[in-house]
């Protein structure tokens, strides 16, 4: 049975406002991890996505006010899980498609990780580690779409935030590679048969645009990748597992790659997918096939 919430975002995502606002209000219906009510961070996020602000004054913004309490010996006040759920939100409002704004918003990350501490640089691994950045993506991690209740602004949601974690990982600013195995498991490991909670297509539908967006944006990272993640410990979780489809080991390599390429092929194909699932499909691809060019330049 559909959580009570359900109608109010069906009723949400077919109204004829702006994505941003309709990310907006399924957010809080949903209760997603997003900013807090009176986040010092999120609106100087937003004035700068909006031209309002600089890149160097929007990163002044926000580390002007750490950098007082790091050197009033104040940094318990600081939030840094409220600072990245402000940026993991922002990107849930950006367009995968618009890869220019999801780099804008790279952009301040990386200035941000880049900043030093005036007279205090020994708390610059603050910024350089980027504090609770990992924490609050895998929280995030938690709001994804629910085939077959999902409608489609959280299914684009859910890629737009993944399109920002491929970017982030693509250019080293943090390591997520391994939400990228997440990604393409969901979509592209798994047999995905009818069952009375969803279709097999409306599961591809739901997880392949977040797939698709790893192997666009974070394509030649991810082709050069290998790695052997197989637990060396029984007491371990497998994070890297495979699905039921892919019989190799926990790890990134050319024929984990390899298969995940004929899996988005196989989407391509499908009749009963939707026109948008098959367009990604198709773009993923194309990405897959550059990373391989790439290596013999």
């Amino acid at each position: 049975m559909p959580p009570p919430e359900h109608n109010k975002v069906l009723g949400i995502a077919a109204s004829d406002r702006e994505d941003a606002a309709r990310i907006d209000e399924i957010a809080a219906k949903r209760g997603w991890f997003r900013p807090e009510e009176n986040s010092p961070f999120y609106p100087i996020i937003q004035d700068y996505l909006a031209e309002k602000l600089t890149l160097d004054e929007a990163t002044n913004k926000l580390c002007t006010p750490i950098d007082e309490k790091i050197n009033a010996q104040r940094l318990d006040d600081v939030n840094f899980l409220d600072l990245w759920y402000s940026f993991l939100h922002s990107a849930r409002r950006i367009n995968f498609r618009e890869r220019n704004w999801l780099t804008v918003l790279v952009d301040l990350v990386k200035s941000f990780k880049a900043h030093s501490v005036p007279g205090n640089e020994k708390y610059n691994y603050l910024y350089s580690s980027l504090t609770d950045f990992g924490m609050a993506s895998r929280e995030a991690h938690n709001d994804a779409p629910e085939p077959g209740r999902a409608t489609h602004v959280e299914i684009t949601t859910w890629a737009n935030l993944n399109a920002f974690w491929a970017l982030i990982t693509g250019e080293e600013v943090f390591d997520l590679s391994l939400y990228a195995i997440w990604a393409m498991r969901d979509a592209l490991e798994e047999d995905h048969p009818d069952d009375r909670d969803s279709t097999a297509a409306q599961k591809y539908d739901a997880y392949v645009p977040a797939a698709a967006v790893w192997a666009t944006g974070a394509f030649r990272l991810l082709f050069e990748k290998e790695q052997d993640l197989t637990p060396t410990d029984d007491k371990q979780g497998n994070p890297a597992r495979g699905g039921w489809l892919w019989k190799g080991k926990a790890e990134f390599s050319k024929e984990r790659w390899y298969f995940w390429r004929e899996r988005f092929a196989m989407v391509a194909e499908r009749k009963d997918v939707t026109e948008e699932t098959r367009i990604v499909a198709k773009d993923a691809i194309a990405a897959m096939e550059r990373a391989a060019t790439f290596e013999k330049i």
